[in-house]
């Protein structure tokens, strides 16, 4: 009996036959899946070359997405790029990867980097010569139920929207596209004609082959230990072989991003964690599978599938996950990852019920792969916000492949015009904080996250783990009055309040396209607000005080914003912060305190990255002064047509627009507390000084 039965707890006798096969290695033998020299090495013994003294820019990671960012900045000129491996080119995540290259994803930009890296992956074959073994073969997303076959036809609309071929079908079409698909329980099917196969050594192989060939200097067992900064910017990286002074460097690690963020002198947060993720080869079916069969994209099964040398390729996103290196990682354990027969089955078992024709098939290998995951499910990209040229590409949520020839390209654009030719906002590394990075944070999120990648998600969705990292000071009263909570940039905000009665439970579980459970309670709350009067729990949102002792921040707002800031103290100003092509890089509302202090209100989720785009404005002058003081501040916003009335009541003064003028602020004392009350039209509100609540840590910026 195989080994792999052998160590695994007795199986049903239904599953038992099928994991039967002869006594050989495991090695991955196949040119799709291989890992020779032939793919891995551009050119001779590269760890014997010299380490250069210095370059522009040097890329961490060898894998297909640091290739990629090698690659693409070689192409739009950049000449001195060295990138360093510290094993041989693609040994990693990349040499394991199930060679998928699929459009179906969730958010357009993820569309669109999957577009672009099917072309260039087809092209790299005519500039390279080297075969990537790329194949067209189309995919098919299939539907169980009726809320899926919807959701495949929002997917399809977005496709659409961006030029993406792809049509809707019904069941017996998909039984014509691949014969070994069970139809019985379909509704229907989303079909992408331009999705395609490669392999993944191949495509990395000639990505380096073609970086080196335009100046890019590459050099394997070189491992990168620390970045070196000074004043806020990258000066060096140190090698276990010397050091290289540089003006830029790109973490593209994969596995190893987290900890070679943390290893560096200014430590930078790339939250991301590995988990374990397994696909099974079977040898040639007896009557073997075409090349050219469709991806099959079960979502309600769990599963994926593909054609593999006459045979099959499968694996899935279960709903246990096995996170990994927590505590680390090293070369060796990723290389000697273990099968898990127990853990696959209900993947294999779904797998059967959608082919099982299958039943007969001889297993080749199981196949235990790592992939590093994100809180959201989405990658990080972008230069960090503590460090400048210091550039993040990792945590690829088990799409690398799909995403590495669109985001290598992305990347290297923003690197060398500023911004680059898509909009990346959901991608950028800035939308997290510190509190996001920790370890046990990480772990118990992508347990999560992982089940995620298949899971149905309808509008308005949460996810349930790493919750309350950040709540304000009344959430306690707050949920006791019935407060459904969503989360924000880590932040606890009620999204509803259920009345006495009803059952929260069945509110909660409420998932649906179409009108929720929960639709009358708000129309509700937006009647009261209305008509009458409410009060909502802001404390959530981004606050700074910029302060100088000149005008030095009067001139910084009024260089960044839209908007004149040159106003009387004590009046607010809606305005945008703009970049140079008049684009939106923060929203935010400005308070002037005093001749030279500024209140900046901005969105929950704008916390980091608005910081990030002051302080690179900001110039080196010690009397400019930015700080965050969102933990500072508890924030309440009355709304509707008695808010001032309300307001009369609790400060004892006249709060008619002649003694109190809209888009104003004072300073006042509310039941025997000094507050900063602003008034804008219709939204007059409160930011009442006040204690984080359960000592939580202050939401730092990496």
């Amino acid at each position: 009996m195989c080994s792999c039965v052998r160590s695994s707890r007795a199986l049903s006798p239904a599953l038992l036959p099928r994991l039967l096969r002869p006594q050989t290695g495991v090695m991955l033998a196949d040119r799709s899946l291989k890992t020779s020299s032939q793919c891995l090495a551009v050119g001779g013994d590269s760890a014997l070359s010299p380490l250069p003294s210095q370059a522009r820019v040097v890329i961490c990671g060898g894998g297909i997405v640091g290739t990629s960012v090698a690659y693409h900045l070689a192409k739009l000129g950049w000449t001195d790029v060295v990138l360093l491996e510290q094993g041989r080119l693609g040994a990693g995540t990349t040499r394991l990867c199930a060679g998928i290259v699929s459009m179906a994803k969730p958010i357009s930009i993820e569309c669109q980097m999957a577009n672009y890296s099917i072309s260039l992956y087809q092209q790299l074959e005519e500039e390279t010569g080297i075969k990537t073994g790329y194949v067209k073969t189309g995919s098919v997303c299939l539907a169980q139920n009726q809320d899926r076959f919807i959701s495949l036809k929002r997917l399809a609309s977005r496709l659409r929207v961006l030029g993406i071929n792809c049509n809707i079908i019904k069941p017996k079409e998909v039984a014509k596209l691949h014969p070994l698909v069970n139809i019985h329980d379909l509704v229907g099917a989303l079909h992408l004609p331009s999705d395609a196969v490669v392999s993944s050594p191949d495509v990395n192989h000639a990505l380096a082959v073609a970086a080196a060939g335009q100046g890019v200097q590459i050099l394997e067992r070189t491992s990168v230990q620390q970045v070196v900064v000074e004043k806020g910017h990258v000066m060096a990286v140190e090698t276990d072989r010397g050091s290289i002074e540089c003006e830029y460097f790109v973490n593209c690690a994969g596995q190893w991003a987290y900890e070679l963020g943390q290893a560096s002198e200014v430590k930078v947060s790339v939250p991301l964690h590995g988990c374990e993720h397994f696909y099974l080869l079977t040898k040639p079916l007896q009557e073997q599978l075409s090349p050219n069969a469709p991806v099959v994209i079960d979502m309600d099964g769990r599963l994926y599938a593909r054609p593999w040398q006459g045979g099959l390729l499968s694996g899935g996103f279960e709903k246990n996950p096995k996170p990994i290196f927590t505590e680390g990682r090293n070369q060796l354990e990723i290389q000697n990852m273990q099968e898990d027969w127990d853990h696959f089955e209900p993947m294999l078992s779904a797998l059967l019920r959608r082919m099982p024709s299958l039943e007969s098939a001889e297993i080749h290998q199981l196949v235990n792969c790592p992939e590093s995951f994100t809180p959201d499910m989405r990658c990080l990209m972008g230069e960090t916000p503590g460090v400048s040229g210091y550039y993040v590409l990792a945590g690829m949520n088990s799409s690398g492949l799909a995403f590495a020839g669109g985001a290598g390209k992305y990347l290297a654009e923003w690197m060398t015009y500023g911004y680059p030719t898509a909009n990346v906002w959901p991608l950028d590394i800035k939308r997290f904080g510190n509190l996001q990075s920790s370890r046990t944070f990480l772990r118990h999120r992508v347990m999560e996250v992982m089940p995620l990648l298949f899971e149905l998600k309808v509008p308005r969705w949460d996810f349930q783990t790493g919750r309350q990292l950040r709540t304000s000071p009344l959430y306690d009263r707050l949920d006791t009055q019935g407060a459904r909570w969503m989360e924000k940039h880590g932040f606890e905000r009620p999204k509803y309040f259920v009345p006495p009665g009803k059952d929260l439970l069945s509110l909660d579980q409420s998932k649906t396209f179409y009108k929720p459970d929960w639709f009358d309670i708000v129309g509700a709350e937006v009647k009261c607000s209305k008509e009458a009067v409410c009060v909502i729990d802001m404390s959530s949102f981004t606050k700074f005080e910029l302060t100088s002792t000149g005008d030095q921040a009067l001139e910084l707002l009024q260089y960044l914003c839209a908007n004149d800031l040159d106003v009387p103290v004590g009046h607010i100003v809606h305005t945008g912060m703009l970049n140079e092509r008049g684009g939106y890089e923060n929203d935010c509302s400005v308070v002037r305190l005093s001749k030279n202090s500024f209140f900046i209100i901005s969105p929950t989720d704008q916390q980091v990255h608005c910081w990030a785009w002051i302080k690179k404005h900001m110039p080196s002058d010690p009397h400019l002064h930015l700080e965050d003081v969102s933990w500072k501040y508890t924030a309440l916003n009355l709304i509707g047509p008695r808010a001032m009335d309300v307001l009369a009541e609790l400060s004892y003064v006249s709060m008619t627009p002649d003694h109190f003028p809209s888009m104003f602020c004072k300073v006042k004392d509310y039941c025997c507390s000094n507050t900063l009350h602003s008034r804008a039209p219709c939204l007059p509100g409160l930011c009442v000084p006040s204690p984080w609540r359960r000592g939580a840590p202050h939401p730092h910026h990496p």
